[in-house]
């Protein structure tokens, strides 16, 4: 079975002004461009790390460069991590997304905020 990863906002056709991450077990959450702080991609576009101002969320995968360049003028379309069994569909894979929140931060915590 191929699957999608990553469609850009523009794909999407919608007033979405935020990153839609859709995680593993089907939890979907929108944060608004405005707070993301600093986009970084690593280890070869293996990685994003994307910093907000509550938290970090680090997409891992392959091919990611698309995501890094859209997150880079704010403008972060929605993320699927790839369920087991599935085949890749281009370039761009997504493996994991996880949430990664500061220790004692004074922020709510990322399911009340989104």
């Amino acid at each position: 079975m191929s699957f999608q990863c990553y469609t850009s906002r523009t794909s999407l056709r919608s007033t979405m002004t935020g990153a839609l991450f859709v995680l593993s077990d089907g939890t979907q959450r929108v944060i608004p461009d405005h707070w993301l702080k600093q986009a970084e991609i690593l280890n070869g576009s293996r990685l994003v790390r994307l910093s907000y101002s509550f938290c970090t969320i680090e997409v891992s995968g392959r091919g990611l460069n698309p995501i890094f360049e859209d997150a880079s003028i704010g403008k972060l379309g929605a993320i699927q991590a790839a369920p087991l069994g599935a085949t890749p569909g281009g370039e761009l894979w997504v493996t994991n997304i996880i949430t990664i929140m500061p220790p004692q931060s004074n922020f709510p915590a990322f399911e009340e905020e989104c």
